[in-house]
């Protein structure tokens, strides 16, 4: 069963993040808008204070803002180029 505790847009995909409380969780779904590929990225997330209600990706700045437990913290992203 999967589950989904968030979700964001970048560049064309859709991520979304396992769980919205705990402080280990993953991004564990991807939907590419563009080709309609899914697959799991299975990439560690950090919820640094245990309750992640928004999550925004900002792609001029290529940052990750999201609102944990009342604070906002920034996430820098990288992402691999696809062949």
């Amino acid at each position: 069963m999967r589950t989904m505790g968030n979700a964001f847009v970048a560049c064309g995909i859709i991520y979304t993040i396992d769980e919205y409380s705990p402080v280990k969780t993953r991004i564990n779904f991807a939907y590419d808008t563009k080709t309609r590929r899914t697959w799991n990225p299975n990439i560690e997330f950090t919820n640094q204070y245990c309750y992640n209600s928004m999550v925004n990706y900002n792609p001029r700045e290529k940052v990750l803002y999201a609102w944990d437990a009342k604070r906002q913290v920034t996430y820098s992203l990288t992402f691999d180029e696809q062949s």
